[in-house]
């Protein structure tokens, strides 16, 4: 599989790139909203690189760039989901420390830094030891079983597991190992 190249995130004139596609987030959310093209490059599946930007306190995309070939009015869906450049949609955490690399890693000396984003605004820097991670995250996924969110991930585990193989426990693991992924909304 090719490795996709990353959107990137400007915060404190410091660039990160990201191992999320905040973009591609709201296309789940709306799928209908998500424009149809043919893939030109086996490392932009997506088809387009972003570049967001904190500045002001709140969420900005600098850049959108289509790389595909599309036929679509991409003047409109910026305009629609990036209302004066600002990503008013996303809510979540994103990570921006040395750690993140291809697959995320937590070693146990890291240091991890999070900046939490509510619709488009930012709200602050979080900054944890590797226990200090751990201990968020459990607490996450705690607050988060009773969330009216965990019910949008078992239906979608529902409906890509008809046959129901994968048992609600598998689900949860893997939930709890992705939590900060999965969460729009810090608890604690």
């Amino acid at each position: 599989m090719t490795q996709q190249i990353q959107d990137k995130l400007i915060y404190e004139n410091q660039g990160f790139y990201l191992n999320r596609e905040l973009i591609e987030e709201y296309f789940r959310e709306f799928p209908e909203k998500r424009p149809e093209f043919t893939v030109s490059c086996t490392a932009l599946w997506r088809g387009y690189i972003a570049e967001f930007e904190v500045k002001n306190n709140e969420l900005y995309i600098n850049k959108f760039d289509v790389l595909a070939d599309i036929d679509f009015n991409l003047k409109a869906l910026r305009d629609e989901i990036f209302p004066e450049n600002k990503f008013e949609w996303y809510s979540g955490l994103i990570r921006i420390d040395d750690f993140r690399g291809e697959f995320d890693r937590e070693p146990e000396d890291g240091i991890f830094e999070y900046l939490e984003i509510i619709k488009g605004n930012f709200k602050q820097k979080r900054t944890f030891n590797y226990l200090e991670l751990q201990e968020f995250k459990k607490a996450q996924f705690e607050y988060f079983l009773i969330s009216e969110e965990i019910e949008i991930i078992y239906d979608f585990w529902r409906r890509n597991n008809e046959n129901g193989i994968i048992k609600k426990e598998v689900i949860n693991k893997i939930v709890f190992e992705n939590i900060l992924e999965y969460t729009r909304e810090v608890y604690v």
